[in-house]
């Protein structure tokens, strides 16, 4: 899920293990409105591209002049697609394979068809050998465009529109399925509960717009801030769940109060002033005996009730692993 920002690189070989090989699954983590921007530029190449065949088409056709969008060297590059292809593009979206083969086949469908104009304005007839690879290419363009939208959309639902963090849909899939592989091969796993603190006063006092820019910057910081294996997701109105897989719970601990400090210190711009805010963080971890893996959520909760009822912007973590006691 290269992102501009703070990086803190908490963990490093002092604190842990790479994680093994069940863990090692794709975690998207998507910028705000991000999914919305690529989802109505690929629409954009969909459309723009079958007008461009058309009119590849009609000037082979009907012997008209090729326009410079089909006869360019660079045009790959100079069509609303290939800018944002060849742009900033995030590393989320290059994560999709379907990404990496649109880069070839875009170039290939260009290259062709600057070959077949080139091929009418000398008067040479199209042979069937030269026009159906180009007419294929086509084809796969179109499929690999419409696969890469389609699968952007199935990963819309998993993620908060707000946010950009998971859902709590998709949080409860990754939280069953990782107590299932505890459970089997005795890995540490822990589960963190960040809450803002004092969120009431800000969206009172500033309004809901800053509210919802103070989520976001949350949301932003920990995505950022944490590795790429562990999972940030909105738990509910200002309360967020970070599930961090191959983490003792000491070491959570450690790297959540460091992300506590470092957030702290972040301001956030609210026109005339600039503000900034605390969290209070609850840490637990996965147990391999527990009946359910929720046990670790309760047990996260209630570290960050008392780390709320002890005066906020703190961390603490349970002390019973068993009966959700802290």
């Amino acid at each position: 899920m290269s992102l501009n920002g703070l990086q803190l690189h908490l963990y490093d070989s002092d604190f842990i293990d790479k994680p093994p090989d069940y863990m090692n699954t794709t975690v998207f983590h998507f910028e705000p409105d991000e999914l919305e921007q690529t989802l109505d530029i690929l629409n954009a190449a969909i459309r723009n591209h079958r007008c461009w065949f058309d009119k590849l088409h009609t000037a082979m056709l009907c012997n008209l002049p090729f326009p410079d969008d089909i006869l360019n060297e660079t045009a790959h590059t100079r069509c609303q697609f290939g800018q944002w292809y060849y742009g900033s593009v995030s590393d989320t979206i290059r994560a999709f394979k379907e990404y990496t083969e649109l880069e070839a086949c875009h170039r290939f469908m260009h290259d062709n068809a600057r070959d077949l104009a080139n091929k009418c304005r000398a008067g040479e007839a199209i042979l069937a050998q030269d026009y159906q690879p180009f007419l294929e290419n086509q084809h796969h363009l179109i499929d690999l465009l419409n696969k890469l939208h389609d699968m952007l959309i199935e990963h819309q639902y998993c993620f908060d529109a707000l946010t950009g963090a998971i859902n709590r849909k998709s949080i409860s899939l990754l939280l069953e399925q990782s107590f299932e592989s505890v459970k089997r091969y005795k890995h540490p796993f822990s589960v963190a509960m960040v809450d803002a603190d004092h969120f009431k006063s800000i969206n009172d006092t500033y309004g809901h717009i800053v509210g919802d820019q103070v989520l976001k910057n949350i949301s932003m910081f920990l995505r950022r801030s944490l590795r790429k294996t562990d999972c940030v997701g909105r738990y509910g109105g200002e309360e967020f769940i970070v599930l961090m897989p191959e983490t003792e719970q000491a070491v959570a601990f450690k790297v959540m109060d460091h992300c506590r400090q470092q957030l702290s210190s972040q301001e956030i711009d609210v026109g005339k002033e600039k503000i900034s805010v605390t969290v209070s963080i609850g840490v637990s971890c996965l147990l391999p005996e527990d009946d359910d893996a929720w046990l670790s959520v309760k047990r996260a909760d209630f570290a960050l009730y008392r780390a709320k009822d002890e005066g906020r912007n703190r961390v603490r973590e349970s002390l019973d692993g068993k009966t959700g006691e802290v």
